[in-house]
């Protein structure tokens, strides 16, 4: 039985350096959240679907050298994999996707793994997953229900993307998938938007209601409010050299779910996660940064 699965749309990315060159990295708010636990030390498998060009063949390397399972990964001969571009600008990044008609944005309820899904501890999915393409949005939310089905948990982070789909669209969907989730994860501003509500007590009461019973409010330099049958408590940031934000709530998504799967203790995993979310900031990409078990247990 796997731990994890993780379902959404990985893309390649190419960063503008100083240089005017690009440098190739890797983009996707689920594939992150898949590392960040597989180097906790959970047992990870990820379902997406990915074009059968070199970029699709790289996501596979990267999967594979960070002990994340690809045997589920759908190859599409008649679609591309996702890539954007990164512009930095002095006001921040600025972001050029193509992924309209990419492989995942394509992929169909008839490409899961049921078997896998129907042996997995707990499946995780995002609001840019449910955002990327009606296709998409019908696979993780069938997804969800095979899942749900055989007893398994549903992890949501809301990550929400206006460019993506409207307010109303995002409300009523990531409303319906909540009410079938186990654990909600959002951030601050994800809810304000979403909900109207800017306390973080009153956006974890909102989620309980709708279904979930673990609820995590990121906010940021202010930590995490954490919610969960044995209380409420504030899990302060942990100490870090912050340099890049970049793929930090996917991190901290992703480290919850390996030490929750493992420790049963919300609040033990919710530090842990804070610990490696600092660890991800404190270095460039949203990758490459992400610490190991080892690491996060000796900042304890």
């Amino acid at each position: 039985m796997t731990d994890l699965l993780c379902l959404g749309e990985a893309m390649v990315e190419f960063v503008r350096l100083e240089s005017g060159d690009y440098r190739r990295g890797f983009g996707g708010d689920t594939s992150n959240a898949a590392i960040a636990a597989a180097r906790q030390g959970a047992s990870v498998g990820y379902l997406s679907a990915l074009g059968t060009d070199r970029f699709g063949d790289s996501l596979i390397d990267l999967w594979s050298g960070e002990g994340v399972d690809t045997s589920h990964i759908h190859r599409d001969p008649d679609a591309p994999t996702g890539i954007y571009f990164v512009d930095p600008d002095p006001e921040g990044r600025f972001f050029t996707y193509y992924r309209e008609a990419s492989a995942a944005s394509r992929m169909q309820p008839g490409d899961l793994p049921s078997n896998a899904l129907a042996n997995t501890r707990c499946l995780h999915l995002s609001g840019i997953t449910l955002a990327a393409s009606e296709q998409l949005r019908a696979t993780g939310l069938a997804a969800v229900d095979m899942v749900r089905g055989a007893g398994g948990a549903v992890s949501l982070d809301t990550n929400l993307r206006l460019k993506l789909w409207d307010l109303d669209t995002a409300r009523r969907v990531l409303t319906d998938t909540m009410s079938r989730a186990d654990i909600a994860v959002t951030s601050i501003d994800d809810s304000a938007h979403l909900t109207g509500l800017s306390d973080p007590v009153g956006i974890a009461r909102h989620y309980h209601n709708l279904g979930p019973r673990i609820v995590l409010v990121t906010m940021g330099g202010d930590g995490c409010h954490l919610s969960h049958p044995g209380g409420q408590v504030l899990i302060p940031p942990a100490r870090a050299r912050a340099v890049d934000s970049t793929g930090a709530g996917d991190t901290f998504a992703g480290a919850f779910l390996a030490w929750w799967l493992e420790t049963e203790d919300p609040e033990r995993a919710a530090r842990r996660a804070a610990i490696a979310a600092a660890g991800t900031v404190s270095g460039y990409g949203a990758v490459d940064p992400i610490p190991t078990r080892a690491a996060v247990l000796a900042a304890e």
